[in-house]
């Protein structure tokens, strides 16, 4: 109560302060204002009139206050102040340092990750023969297989009449050994050894090759064994299907050993050196720490997430750990050495809302001129705190007369410390961007599976989703927005960002479950907004429909590429193979029983039967145009799981200048309208999926 008394005494006082005036001169006879000018009310400053009388909700006189000017706006938050204004204010700023504290020697750092397969360790058992799978030893998923375990029966035509070769080259040469004649000796001799060599290149063993000639007679199966001990991870074919040579049977993993991938952050990447030894813990065993160590760190920053993949090797004899399993990991921080140190800020700088503060930032070359940035913050470290997000070094944060910037700010009923969603609020109703819209809309699917995996009270699950949020967030540029959209949508992101940070950051469920209050509140302004729809159908399609969509796309990026590169042939071959891939969309379409999957069924059909009739580039290039357009509804309806990141690109000038669309998997154009001839033309207008 007294803080806020308090701060309606500063809010009054920045009234009188910043508007030029008092309340005894708030008299309409005292003053001609223009359209720069607005009556608000000291307690109500949502209130905002073009001129002189009463607040409707406490009927207090309202005070004549200047708008600031929309010009060159940087952010929602932002107010000019001259030079009298700055002194009367006291305002004073400090840049944000980075500098070490006498508390760093007890800095530590949690970091997240997950258990994966260790690659050296996989190994693919394959058919070194043609045949036919007649028998399969290991016959699921999961299994466990030890090394040299006959695991397949293959019949092969090939291997009968290569063991049939080696039995009459056996038989010839025991008869020639009689013989005195050196040459024939030699000859005999030699095939034999031609004879067991072709069939070692067919893969059969010592000990085999033995009982086949002791045998006398040829075997009409070849057994594969395991290379290694270890867990069948994916099988790949079935009793009774035809493997060419070379085609993988199954794929083991040995669990033995496994690896921990783990997300740093590159500001703490100085706590990471190859060779050390890291604790973890797993959701699965709560109090039990195990260890690994730093067998590899990623040379390469993720520029989104702005992380380094870090690799760990543990051992796993007793086969706790799973693959897929969420790591907690924790790293202490080197109190020595050339290491980056943490980026400081006054005590005295942040506004503090609970987990949450708000800065103020002097604008570069602007004296005067001050934004607000909400961050978020690490530890108080004596006179200081660290500043995990939000702010870079020399950034000028303001330490003295920052809770009077903020009431006037929020007298101008923008986003403040005590009116946070001031100003954001939906205003017309301007058509967004398509690209702007379309990310928007993924950023929407990515929030309501946050949301699902949220309230599963799963930490393991909801930290993935939470990653996948994050992705999409980033991935989302302002830069086609008008002022007030483009402004709006950068308060929004400043926020979503940090509560992504405070939920990553999450020690309990119960704390998730706050954190992600507020994080639902903020996301809920976004949708109204920038109205976000419900999520489309395809959040409602079938996995196995979505599989068919994804193979089905990997056939439509070979006939694009190849238009692209004016490959006719390759081209014309490549759209006969869309014909079954589209057959089998069509028929899984159909049995959903709606009308748009009907209707876009009956599409796919007409179009692709027209691109096989296709002879020539130019027939080809004026099919495949319809033939997209029908597969970017069907992606955009339904969906696909092939965790590709699908764009929508136009190209105004073809077919003299009407237009056409087409899919690709990246924001790059490659036009094959065109080829070769206008192979950049075109402009990215959607963004459908996100891998």
């Amino acid at each position: 109560m007294r803080d806020l008394f308090l701060h309606l005494i500063i809010l009054t006082c920045s009234f009188l302060l910043f508007s030029g005036t008092s309340f005894a001169e708030t008299d309409p006879a005292d003053h001609e204002h223009g359209p720069e000018t607005i009556w608000t009310c000291s307690m109500h400053p949502q209130i905002q009139l073009p001129e002189f009388g009463q607040c409707p909700i406490c009927f207090m006189d309202l005070i004549e206050v200047k708008k600031q000017s929309n010009e060159k706006r940087l952010s929602l938050r932002q107010i000019s102040l001259d030079s009298q204004a700055q002194k009367l204010a006291e305002i004073a700023v400090q840049p944000a340092t980075r500098k070490s504290t006498e508390n760093d020697s007890n800095a530590k750092v949690q970091i997240f990750g997950r258990i994966d397969y260790d690659e050296t360790r996989l190994s693919t058992i394959t058919s070194w023969v043609d045949g036919r799978i007649d028998k399969l030893f290991v016959d699921y998923t999961g299994a466990t297989v030890q090394r040299g375990q006959a695991v397949a029966a293959i019949y092969s035509p090939d291997l009968f009449t290569a063991q049939a070769e080696l039995i009459q080259a056996t038989k010839e040469y025991k008869r020639t050994r009689q013989s005195g004649n050196e040459l024939v000796k030699t000859m005999s001799r030699r095939t034999l050894e031609a004879s067991r060599e072709k069939l070692r290149l067919l893969g059969i063993g010592k000990k085999q090759l033995q009982a086949m000639e002791a045998l006398q007679k040829p075997t009409r199966h070849i057994t594969l064994t395991a290379p290694l001990a270890g867990i069948v991870i994916e099988k790949h074919v079935n009793e009774g299907m035809y493997v060419k040579t070379g085609n993988p049977v199954y794929t083991l993993a040995d669990l033995s050993k496994i690896w921990v991938i783990l997300e740093v952050y590159e500001t703490d990447l100085h706590a990471v050196s190859m060779g050390q030894q890291v604790g973890f813990t797993v959701e699965a065993y709560p109090g039990t720490n195990f260890q690994g160590k730093v067998a590899y760190v990623d040379p390469l920053v993720d520029e989104k997430n702005r992380t380094v993949r870090v690799r760990l090797h543990v051992d796993n004899q007793n086969g706790k750990l799973k693959p897929g399993m969420f790591v907690r990991a924790e790293l202490i921080l080197p109190t020595t050495g050339q290491v980056e140190k943490p980026l400081l800020i006054p005590a005295s700088a942040p506004l503090l809302t609970g987990k949450r503060a708000l800065v103020y930032v002097q604008v570069p070359k602007q004296p005067g001129t001050y934004i607000g940035r909400e961050v978020v913050l690490g530890s108080q470290r004596g006179d200081f705190y660290v500043v995990k997000s939000g702010l870079e070094e020399g950034d000028l944060v303001v330490v003295r007369g920052n809770f009077k910037i903020d009431s006037a700010i929020q007298l101008q009923a923008r986003p403040s410390m005590m009116n946070p969603s001031s100003g954001t609020t939906k205003q017309g109703d301007n058509a967004l961007p398509e690209l702007f819209a379309s990310r928007l809309d993924l950023l929407n699917q990515r929030f309501v599976e946050l949301s699902r995996e949220i309230h599963k009270q799963d930490a393991g699950q909801y930290r993935s989703a939470l990653q996948n949020f994050t992705k999409a967030l980033a991935a989302i540029t302002e830069d086609t927005l008008k002022e007030d959209e483009r402004l709006s949508w950068q308060e929004f992101a400043m926020l979503l960002k940090n509560d992504a940070i405070l939920l990553q950051e999450a020690e309990s469920t119960k704390e998730a479950q706050e954190i992600y209050a507020e994080f639902a509140e903020h996301f809920h302004q976004v949708r109204e907004r920038f109205a976000i729809e419900d999520i489309p159908a395809a959040q409602a399609a079938s996995p196995e429909l979505q599989t068919k969509v994804g193979e089905l796309l990997k056939g439509y990026l070979i006939l694009q590429q190849n238009l692209a590169a004016d490959n006719e042939q390759v081209a014309l071959d490549s759209a006969d193979a869309l014909a079954p891939l589209t057959q089998s969309l069509t028929a899984a379409l159909l049995q959903t029983g709606t009308e748009k999957a009907g209707n876009l069924a009956a599409r796919l059909k007409k179009t692709v039967r027209e691109l096989t009739q296709a002879q020539t580039m130019a027939d080809l290039r004026t099919s495949f145009s319809p033939y997209s357009q029908a597969v970017v509804e069907t992606v955009e309806t339904f969906g696909s799981n092939d965790h590709t990141s699908w764009f929508v690109h136009f190209c105004p000038m073809a077919f003299d200048n009407t237009g056409a669309s087409w899919l690709a998997p990246s924001e790059e154009i490659s036009n094959p309208y065109f080829g070769a001839m206008m192979l950049r033309c075109g402009e990215v207008r959607k963004q459908l999926t996100q891998e």
